[in-house]
């Protein structure tokens, strides 16, 4: 054979192999690529899948103590001019249990920016400079530039001109595989109360956050369908309410959702379906449609839930007005002195104290929902016996006036009520 003739031969056996294998390639995306791969190897998202569904053992997690920051701030002018209850006032609370360690692991630089990047709105890396960075910012109704200053105590919260934000982050449940932190927002903004709640979800096998689309597969054609269960479990919710408590159907699948037990607990934002905010729990079962495999194999390999019941809960609105209606409801009240009215001291003064407690009380007594539910001798001085004292004193001076107060106090003193407490009973 010539040299010539050499060559053609190799030629033409390469192209009968070119040939052949698009051919190969055709037929397995006829077929969905559902045989094996050229090699005779797995598909590397098999393996993937099946290392997610060993668990290694489960450390228990490590969270800081639970640390409350608050930060008073005040215009410096009121605005209307000599009135100073005009001056506009902001109040930012900051309530934080962290996790320091996951699963026996204290790296944990994805869950800080996730609960970070949510809780405070920045991108700081650690938790203390986040809070700072937040804190150190007034949220008031109205532009204010640089012209205002900060306090050391709390201002009276006044509507339309008072600010109170508020930040809680804590955990809400965890169990071999799964770690849900919850973020609790509420704002009085001078008119209303405004409650949102935000979860992080964290792999605690893998040591990743989950986002939306790591739970929920993203098509299109599920989301309508899903739209319609959930809208399902609304009528089954309102077949028990009366026709001015009714859910509005959901016009979409909410972006915001709660890994629980049970089930996924859908978080329908304040005017979406209901005046309030509204939680919709789907199962489990009739979820893994709608499900990522993923996700799926995580919850097949999932066990040991545990829901957290710490207490966390946000503050009043007035804490000052708030300490002294709770320390002039403990001070001792004078037997003999009493005008011809009956309404200054004494008996005549107690008597209407105790219509203030009644409604104050019928206020704060918010057994499943409520954020104000305090005892009448632990007042709210974050349990400092010392400024219950002080306020005591202060009240039994200025009886006619704190009557006046409370009174105000008792309107303008509560935020709203807490739908989110239920899920810890």
């Amino acid at each position: 054979m010539t040299k010539r003739n050499l060559i053609i031969v190799i030629i033409l056996l390469s192209v009968i192999d070119l040939v052949a294998a698009g051919w190969y390639m055709s037929r397995r995306i006829e077929t969905g690529d559902k045989g094996e791969s050229l090699f005779g190897g797995r598909d590397s998202t098999e393996v993937i899948t099946e290392a997610d569904t060993v668990v290694s053992t489960s450390e228990p997690d490590v969270f800081d103590k639970l640390q409350h920051n608050t930060y008073y701030y005040i215009a410096n002018s009121p605005s209307v001019s000599g009135d100073k209850s005009s001056s506009y006032t902001s109040i930012k609370h900051v309530k934080v249990k962290w996790p320091l360690k996951v699963n026996g692991n204290d790296a944990l630089e994805s869950l800080n920016k996730a609960l970070i990047s949510r809780a405070f709105g920045n991108s700081q890396s650690q938790m203390k400079d986040g809070r700072y960075v937040y804190l150190n910012t007034p949220s008031f109704n109205k532009p204010m530039g640089d012209d205002y200053h900060s306090l050391t105590k709390a201002p009276v919260i006044v509507p339309v001109y008072g600010n109170v934000s508020q930040v809680l982050v804590y955990p809400y449940m965890t169990s071999n595989r799964l770690l849900v932190m919850e973020i609790d927002k509420v704002e009085y903004n001078g008119h209303a109360t405004i409650e949102d709640a935000y979860f992080i979800h964290y792999d605690r096998a893998s040591h990743r956050v989950l986002s939306r689309i790591d739970i929920l597969s993203a098509d299109i054609s599920n989301e309508n369908k899903l739209l319609k269960l959930i809208n399902k479990k609304i009528d089954n919710l309102n077949s028990g309410r009366g026709d001015s408590n009714r859910l509005q159907h959901a016009l979409n699948v909410p972006a915001e959702l709660c890994c629980g037990k049970n089930g996924i607990i859908f978080q329908f934002r304040q005017g979406s379906i209901s005046s309030g905010p509204v939680e919709v729990q789907v199962n489990y079962d009739d979820m893994k449609p709608f499900l990522t495999n993923s996700f799926a194999q995580l919850l097949e390999n999932n066990d040991d839930y545990q829901v957290f019941k710490d207490d966390i809960k946000p503050e009043p609105v007035n804490p000052s007005r708030q300490q002294s209606a709770a320390a002039s409801l403990s001070a001792p009240v004078p037997e003999k002195k009493q005008s011809a009215t009956g309404s200054s001291y004494g008996k005549g003064y107690q008597k209407k104290s105790g219509k203030y407690n009644g409604n104050y009380y019928k206020k704060s007594r918010y057994h499943r929902n409520g954020y104000y539910k305090k005892s009448r001798n632990n007042g709210y001085s974050n349990g400092s016996n010392g400024g219950q004292q002080q306020s005591v004193k202060q009240g039994y001076k200025t009886r006619k006036h704190y009557s006046g107060a409370k009174r105000k106090a008792g309107r303008y003193g509560h935020s709203g009520k807490r739908r989110w407490s239920h899920r810890r009973r």
